[in-house]
C-alpha cells in the first residue's frame, strides 16, 4: 500500500485546484455568474464581520464592490484586478506572521481558498455591480409633479403645494397669515437684518395688500443693506477673519474679500459665477482685481506663524482645510471623513479625497522662517490694495512720518534729513539701530493709518507640485501619487476642462451635479426658517438627517439653476409663499406634535443672530451708521480682551465717530478673541467652515444687553430720543418706543410696566427714560423674529 506524506498531498491538492480554477477562469461570463457562488461566500464567511456594512477596519470592506476595490487606510489597493501579487488582500491572507495574517484571531484560509482568490483576481476580479440603493442626495435633480391638496385656496406659489400636502397628510392645518406688523418686521429682519421704521409700519398698515408686500420685498432687496445682511452667513462658511488664528493670531487683510461678498449679494451675482470666482478667479482669462480678491476664500484657513512651526506641516493643514471646506460648502458633504480612510457611510474614498486635494495643492509656499526667534512670515501670493483713507488721516500719517524720520536721523549720521524717506528710515531703524521703544511706538502709530494693504490671494505654480495619498491622513507618510480627479459616483469632469481649480469649479457648478444647488437652497431655507429642509445643513450624506420635504428641496434647487442661479430669486419666492407668511403662534398641540416646526405648521420664530441683535438696537436708538465697506472697525469692547502675544501689536484701538456704530459685518474678527458680545450670542470664531450657528439662551446674553458698553450707550441714546419725542404726550412716546423696538403695539400690561419705570425712577426725568430704554432693549420681542 502506497502512502503519501501530508505535505505531498497538499501539493497535489493545490495543483488540482489551480488546474480547476484555470479552466474555470476561461469564461468571463462564467466568472460573473460564479462570483456569487464561489467568491462572495468566502468574503461573507471570513471577512465581513470586521470588514462589512457596519464597520470597515483599516478602510477595507468586502460587502460592496466599491469598498473592495478601494484604497485602504494604509494607502494600498485592496483588490487590484489582474494583479494578485499587488493586492493587499493576498498579502494579508498569506502573511507569515500569525498576528498579522487575516482573518485575525481565526484559522488561516485553506490553500484551495487562497488559490481560488488569487486566480479570480488575476483573471480580472469580475464582481457584478452591486444593487446598492443610491442615497437621495446623489440622485439626479428632478421636479416632482405638483401635489394635489384639499385647501386649494391657500397656496400663494409652488412652494405651498409641497408644504400643504405634507401638512394635510399628517392631519395638520396651516395657520392664518401673520398680522401686518409681524409680517413686515419678519421680512425686514430676513432681508436687511434691521427692524422697520415707524413710518414704514404705518404705511404698510394703511395698505397691507399682497402688491404692497411684494413692493416692500423688492425695495429691500435693492438696498445695499441686503448684501450686508446676507454676507454674514457666507462669511461664516468661508471662515473669513481678520487674523491668522493660533496663539500668536497676527492680523491679515481680508476686508476687501468681505466687501466682494457684500457686493456680490447686492448685485445678485449668479451663484455659479460666485463659486467659480472664489475657487479659481485667478485662473480666469485676464482676471480682474475683484476676481483675484474673490480667491481669498481659499486663503482663509488658519495660519500658524509661531516660532518652531513646521512650515510644510502647516501648508498641508491649509490644503486639508480647503478640501474640507469645499466639501461642506459646495457638496454639502463631510469629505473630512475620507482624509484618513474611506468614508464609512458615503461613497467617497480616501483616494478620491486626495485627488481633490491635488486640485488645491499647486500653490506656492505661504510662509518662511526668519529672525532670531524663528518667527514665521507670510510670503504667499499677495495683491496690493489701496485703502480708503480720509484727508485728515493722511495728514496725520504724514506728520507722524516726518517725526519718525527726524528721530531716526537723530540717531544716525548716514545721510542728511532731506535724503531720507520713510522707507529708508524704516530700513535703517530695523537693520542698524537698537530700536528704542519710543520709536517702535511711533512706527506702530504710523502703521495703523494704512494707505495700502497686501491681500492674500491664490496663484498656481508653473511647475505642478506632486500630490500623494497620505496614509491614514498622516502628512509624514505619503503613499501613491495621485492626479487631480473628482469622485467617480458623481457627475463627470467637464470635457476639455483644465485639471486645476478652474476645472474643479466648472465641475462642481455643472447642472449635472446633484449636490451644489441642493446644498445652497437648503442653507437659504435654514437662514429664513431657522433650520433647513435637511436639518444637517453641513451634511446631506447618510450621516445627515433626511429631508422633511424632499420634493420641495428639489423644486427649489432646479428652479434656482433654471432662473440663472439667482439667490434673490430663491429668497423672494420663499418670502412670497403662504408657508412663510403664516403666524408663528405655537399651540399646546403643535408644541407636542411639531415642537421644532419640522412640518412647517407655523411661521418662523427664533432669536436674532449676534450681528442682527446689535444692528437692530443701534438702528432704533438712532446710532447706526449707514457707511458701506472699507477696513474693519473696532467698536467698544471690555478692556484686556486681547492678550499680549509676541511680535503682534495687540492694542485695541476703539474706533471713533460713526465707525463705532457700524454694522456688525464690519467688526474686526480676531479668531482667538472675537468680539465678546458676538461670542455671547453664539457667533463662531471662524477658525473653520461653519454653515449653521448654535442658538442658546444663557444669562450671559441678558447681562450683555444690560451692561455691555455698546448697549448701555444705545440705551442712553434711545432714552434721549424718547425724551425729546415725549413733549406733552409721554404715553405716546412710550408706545412709539415699544413699536420701534418690537414693531408692534404694547398691551395694557406692557404699558403699565413702562409707565412705572418712567414715573417711579428716583432720579431725573432723563433717568426715567433711560430705564424705559433699557427695558425695551432687553425685551424678548426686541431680539426675536416671529
Amino acid at each position: 500500500m502506497i502512502t503519501l506524506s501530508t505535505k505531498r498531498l497538499r501539493v497535489i491538492r493545490h495543483l488540482a485546484v489551480l488546474v480547476a480554477v484555470s479552466l474555470w477562469a476561461f469564461s468571463s461570463d462564467l466568472l460573473s455568474a460564479d462570483f456569487d457562488q464561489a467568491i462572495r461566500p468566502i468574503f461573507e464567511t471570513h471577512c465581513v464581520t470586521c470588514h462589512g456594512a457596519d464597520k470597515q477596519k483599516g478602510g477595507v470592506g468586502f460587502d460592496l464592490k466599491r469598498r473592495a476595490f478601494a484604497i485602504s487606510d494604509s494607502g494600498h489597493t485592496v483588490i487590484d484586478p489582474g494583479h494578485a501579487d499587488k493586492s493587499l488582500l493576498m498579502k494579508m491572507i498569506t502573511h507569515k506572521d500569525p498576528k498579522e495574517r487575516m482573518p485575525r484571531d481565526k484559522p488561516a484560509l485553506s490553500d484551495e481558498t487562497i488559490a481560488m482568490l488569487a486566480e479570480w483576481i488575476n483573471a480580472g476580479a469580475v464582481w457584478p455591480d452591486d444593487n446598492e440603493e443610491i442615497h437621495w442626495a446623489y440622485t439626479p435633480l428632478a421636479v416632482a409633479p405638483r401635489a394635489t391638496v384639499e385647501l386649494e385656496g391657500w397656496p400663494k406659489n409652488a412652494i405651498d403645494y409641497y408644504t400643504l400636502a405634507q401638512l394635510e397628510a399628517k392631519g395638520f392645518s396651516p395657520q392664518p397669515q401673520a398680522d401686518p406688523e409681524t409680517l413686515l418686521r419678519r421680512v425686514y429682519l430676513d432681508v436687511v437684518g434691521l427692524p422697520p421704521e415707524l413710518e414704514v409700519i404705518d404705511a404698510f398698515l394703511d395698505d397691507p395688500s399682497a402688491a404692497a408686500y411684494e413692493a416692500v420685498i423688492d425695495r429691500l432687496m435693492a438696498s445695499p443693506q441686503y448684501g450686508e445682511n446676507w454676507a454674514r452667513h457666507w462669511l461664516d462658511l468661508a471662515r473669513a477673519a481678520d487674523s491668522d488664528g493660533y496663539q500668536r493670531d497676527g492680523f491679515r487683510a481680508v476686508w476687501p474679500y468681505r466687501d466682494y461678498v457684500i457686493n456680490a449679494f447686492n448685485a445678485d451675482m449668479p451663484y455659479d459665477t460666485f463659486v467659480i470666482e472664489q475657487l479659481a478667479g485667478d485662473l480666469l482669462p485676464n482676471p480682474t482685481e475683484q476676481q483675484k480678491i474673490a480667491t481669498v476664500f481659499n486663503r482663509n484657513p488658519t495660519h500658524n506663524r509661531e516660532a518652531g512651526t513646521d512650515i510644510d506641516e502647516d501648508r498641508h493643514k491649509q490644503v486639508v482645510d480647503r478640501v474640507n471646506t469645499f466639501g461642506i460648502a459646495f457638496l454639502g458633504s463631510s469629505l473630512a471623513c475620507a482624509q484618513c480612510h474611506n468614508h464609512k457611510y458615503d461613497p467617497f474614498t480616501i483616494k478620491e479625497y486626495y485627488e481633490i486635494f491635488a486640485f488645491f495643492n499647486n500653490t506656492p509656499i505661504e510662509s518662511r522662517t526668519g529672525g532670531r526667534d524663528s518667527t514665521i512670515y507670510t510670503t504667499g501670493p499677495m495683491l496690493p490694495i489701496a485703502v480708503p483713507v480720509s484727508e485728515e488721516a493722511r495728514a496725520k500719517r504724514s506728520k507722524l512720518e516726518g517725526a519718525f524720520i527726524e528721530a531716526v536721523q537723530g540717531l544716525s549720521t548716514n545721510a542728511p534729513l532731506e535724503d531720507l524717506d520713510m522707507e529708508a528710515a524704516v530700513e535703517l531703524y530695523e537693520g542698524t539701530l537698537k530700536k528704542p521703544k519710543p520709536l517702535r511706538k511711533q512706527l506702530r502709530e504710523i502703521e495703523v493709518i494704512k494707505l495700502s494693504e497686501d491681500v492674500p490671494v491664490m496663484r498656481e505654480m508653473e511647475i505642478p507640485r506632486v500630490s500623494t495619498l497620505f496614509q491614514r491622513g498622516n502628512w509624514t507618510t505619503p503613499g501613491a501619487e495621485v492626479a487631480p480627479a473628482v469622485p467617480a459616483f458623481l457627475n463627470r469632469f467637464p470635457a476639455g476642462a483644465p485639471a486645476n481649480r478652474l476645472g474643479l469649479a466648472l465641475w462642481v457648478t455643472s447642472r449635472d451635479n446633484p449636490l451644489i444647488a441642493r446644498a445652497a437652497v437648503n442653507r437659504y431655507w435654514a437662514e429664513i426658517f431657522g433650520q433647513g429642509i435637511v436639518v444637517s445643513v453641513e451634511d446631506l450624506g447618510k450621516q445627515g438627517t433626511l429631508p422633511s420635504h424632499p420634493a420641495l428641496l428639489d423644486y427649489l434647487a432646479v428652479t434656482f439653476m433654471k432662473n440663472g442661479w439667482s439667490t434673490k430669486g430663491v429668497i423672494k419666492e420663499i418670502l412670497m409663499s403662504a408657508t412663510y407668511q403664516q403666524g408663528s403662534v405655537v399651540s399646546r398641540e403643535l408644541a407636542v406634535k411639531d415642537p421644532k416646526n419640522d412640518w412647517l405648521t407655523r411661521g418662523p420664530r427664533f432669536r436674532l443672530s449676534a450681528e442682527a441683535t446689535r444692528d437692530s438696537i443701534l438702528s432704533f436708538s438712532g446710532l447706526l451708521s449707514s457707511k458701506i465697506g472699507g477696513p474693519s472697525v473696532m467698536p467698544p469692547q471690555p478692556t484686556k480682551i486681547w492678550r499680549v502675544t509676541g511680535n503682534v501689536d495687540n492694542t485695541y484701538r476703539t474706533s471713533g465717530g460713526e465707525d463705532r456704530y457700524r454694522r456688525g459685518v464690519y467688526t474686526i474678527w480676531r479668531r482667538h478673541a472675537h468680539y465678546p458680545s458676538f461670542a455671547n450670542f453664539d457667533a463662531p470664531n471662524r477658525g473653520a467652515c461653519s454653515v449653521k450657528r448654535t442658538r442658546s439662551n444663557t444669562p450671559l446674553q441678558a447681562l450683555t444687553l444690560m451692561n455691555d458698553s455698546v448697549y448701555v450707550g444705545a440705551a442712553k441714546a434711545f432714552g434721549k430720543r424718547l425724551q425729546e419725542r415725549a413733549g406733552d404726550d409721554p404715553d405716546g412716546a412710550l408706545r412709539d418706543g415699544f413699536r420701534m423696538a418690537s414693531s408692534r403695539r404694547p398691551s395694557v400690561e406692557e404699558m403699565g410696566v413702562l409707565k412705572s419705570a418712567l414715573n417711579e425712577n428716583s432720579g431725573s426725568e432723563y433717568d426715567g427714560w433711560f430705564s424705559v430704554a433699557t427695558i425695551l432693549i432687553n425685551m424678548s420681542s426686541t431680539i426675536t423674529k416671529d
